[in-house]
């Protein structure tokens, strides 16, 4: 989901998972708060439906 809402792309995350060895859920919360500022998916999906 990720990579389909354009926050980043599959090489980024995988790369980010090799270098970070963390779960793939905690690596993913901080991909999103990198690239949007929110902690989790869930907060940035909640951000974007308010907006519409």
């Amino acid at each position: 989901m990720i990579v389909e809402l354009g926050i980043a792309t599959a090489d980024e995350i995988n790369l980010a998972f090799n270098v970070a060895q963390t779960t793939w859920t905690e690596l993913l919360n901080r991909v999103v708060y990198a690239r949007t500022g929110y902690r989790t998916l869930e907060d940035y999906m909640e951000s974007e439906d308010e907006e519409d």
